[in-house]
């Protein structure tokens, strides 16, 4: 089966520019920040030699590691980020999963415009020239917006390698651990509130629309306030016709925020993805993963559940499951060529270590497809950095538009100019490193 799913993924290698050159809009809110990112491994002798609050993070993250444990953590600590900033050997990258979305279609080549409220120097100095923003009613590249406005406080990355010794312990698998030490509000552009549905409805039933950042909010009127604004956002792509609303979870600070994120996004959603942890949290007492999914989706009036896990993915659809397997293998493709090479790059071959796992049986149920893939799986990535992110990404290039023939394999050109089409020049190859303490 190795080489069976080897050629099925090389295949798909040779279908990802046409992707692009076919793609709809992807409209990408709403969170976006700046990410301070190091390995536990280059500062372990800092975070276990300074102020309490310093080891308390140090041990909380050590138990993380061993556990491999990854997700996100809020930390009461005021003064951690002028202790970080000063003490661990930390550089700057893009953050947020709406943010590393836009990131990765803007490099294939496929139009996507990211909600961005706040744009200080340094947030605005990490967005790619060719990532597209609204601006007096258009889209506009990043590199012709000027900076405004003060930045906002940064969130920290600590990633983890498997194998890599770190403050005694030897963690079983690659990951990393978000931690912050504040609350980050949504990304409310109004720019993007109004262009948004205009490039949705150029061409209704197709293009697909991110929503995310809710775990940051904090509990009570702020959450509240952050979904009722997120709603309102929803209802109007789906006004103007959008193919997908796409939820995409991650680690929530308590059980009571996440679960009031559901409830409120039950219904107005479409699509919403996870990671394995996230599904078990949800529903731990699931034994068979595709019913478990079924029955999510159909509690939160969704067309679509998927789960991504280190080394396959897989959804329950209600949709077309031979075009969610592309998504899904797309999504694998992408993550993967990023954790090989370190870097957001367009993929030009599978990656030389990777191996393919069995991935949960498909089945049929109560009108669900529940379809799966296993990912081109490294033990030992170079970066853990947006993988989640770039999966999904890449679900939704394939998502967002038609089916594409499986026997074609030259592109028929982009869209034509106007309203929903990408911006003349639009296309970019550029590889994007990650961030290296």
């Amino acid at each position: 089966m190795q080489a069976t799913w080897h050629q099925t993924y090389a295949d798909l290698l040779g279908r990802v520019g046409l992707y692009a050159e076919r793609a709809h809009w992807t409209v990408c809110g709403l969170s976006v920040c700046v990410d301070a990112f190091t390995h536990l491994a280059a500062c372990e002798a800092q975070l276990f030699t300074g102020p309490a609050q310093a080891q308390a993070l140090g041990s909380e993250l050590r138990r993380r590691a061993e556990a491999g444990i990854g997700g996100e953590i809020r930390v009461d600590w005021a003064d951690g980020p002028r202790w970080i900033d000063a003490n661990l050997p930390v550089r700057v990258a893009l953050g947020g999963t709406s943010a590393h979305a836009a990131r990765v279609l803007t490099m294939l080549g496929a139009p996507a415009l990211l909600a961005l409220e706040h744009r200080g120097p340094e947030q605005l100095s990490l967005l790619d020239p060719d990532m597209q923003l609204a601006k007096d009613d258009r889209s506009q590249r990043a590199a012709d917006v000027l900076s405004e406005g003060d930045d906002r406080l940064r969130v920290y990355v600590f990633e983890y390698t498997a194998g890599q010794n770190f403050a005694g312990i030897t963690p079983p698998r690659s990951s990393r651990i978000i931690v912050r030490f504040h609350d980050l509000a949504l990304e409310r552009d109004a720019a993007f509130e109004r262009l948004s549905p205009r490039l949705i409805g150029a061409h209704p039933g197709l293009g697909a629309g991110i929503v995310s950042g809710f775990n940051a909010l904090g509990t009570g009127p702020a959450l509240e306030a952050g979904l009722g604004y997120a709603c309102g956002i929803a209802q109007s792509w789906t006004a103007a016709g959008i193919g997908m609303i796409h939820l995409e979870m991650a680690g929530f600070d308590t059980v009571r925020c996440r679960d009031t994120t559901l409830e409120r996004l039950s219904g107005v959603v479409t699509s919403i993805g996870m990671s394995l942890s996230e599904f078990r949290a949800i529903d731990p007492d699931t034994v068979r993963l595709g019913d478990g999914m079924r029955r999510l989706g159909e509690r939160l009036g969704v067309d679509r559940v998927c789960v991504h896990a280190d080394d396959w993915a897989i959804s329950a659809t209600r949709r077309d499951p031979v075009q969610e397997r592309e998504a899904l293998m797309m999504g694998c493709l992408l993550a993967s060529a990023r954790a090989a090479s370190g870097a957001m790059t367009v993929p030009q071959a599978l990656p030389a270590a990777a191996r393919f796992d069995k991935p949960p049986p498909d089945e049929t149920l109560g009108g669900w497809h529940v379809v799966s893939c296993p990912s081109p799986y490294l033990e030992r990535p170079r970066t853990t950095l947006g993988l989640g992110d770039t999966f999904m990404a890449g679900c939704l290039l394939v998502l967002g538009q038609e089916k594409l023939p499986q026997a074609s394999t030259r592109g028929t050109g982009a869209p034509a100019t106007g309203v929903g089409a990408p911006p003349a020049g639009f296309r970019s190859q550029t590889r994007h490193q990650e961030p290296t303490p």
